[in-house]
């Protein structure tokens, strides 16, 4: 399956909150939010045409490095398809799945949130910003970790 991607960070410490993440940065977003981190990525028609099969062999082969791997953008909930192919594949092995979506909790449709276990959504509100984790104060962490959903914070 085919997925547009702006780029991989096969080694950051900061998108899953310290663990040792392969990050993917999907292509795309429809929202624009106004003073967005990563506006290159909004374009659909940016980024490199990659199948999901090269993205997961990148992973597996370097699993023993890897606590988690983060789905970033532009905005994952716009190639759902694919997005849930990756989250499935990282289901299979001790990694985390972290999502970030500018989507609201209950707009994410239940397939995929089911299948992430952090999710950091909401739409980046730049009269919000709160130069920490969330990126906005209406953003709201939910773990999926546990036995139960349960909304870790918002600031």
């Amino acid at each position: 399956m085919k997925v547009r991607i702006g780029g991989l960070n096969e080694m950051s410490l900061i998108d899953a909150e310290g663990l040792i993440a392969y990050s993917i940065f999907i292509q795309g977003c429809h929202r624009r939010c106004e003073g967005c981190h990563n506006p290159s990525l909004q374009p659909f028609e940016g980024g490199e045409e990659m199948d999901t099969s090269e993205i997961i062999d990148e992973i597996w082969r370097n699993r023993d490095y890897y606590e988690s791997v983060v789905f970033v953008g532009g905005e994952p909930l716009d190639q759902p398809e694919s997005l849930k192919e990756l989250l499935k594949f990282v289901n299979g092995t001790n990694m985390e799945a972290w999502l970030y979506t500018g989507y609201y909790s209950d707009e994410i449709p239940a397939d995929i949130f089911e299948l992430a276990d952090v999710i950091v959504a909401g739409p980046y509100i730049e009269k919000y910003k709160t130069n920490g984790f969330p990126a906005s104060a209406n953003q709201v962490i939910i773990d999926n970790r546990g036995s139960k959903n349960e909304t870790i914070g918002n600031i």
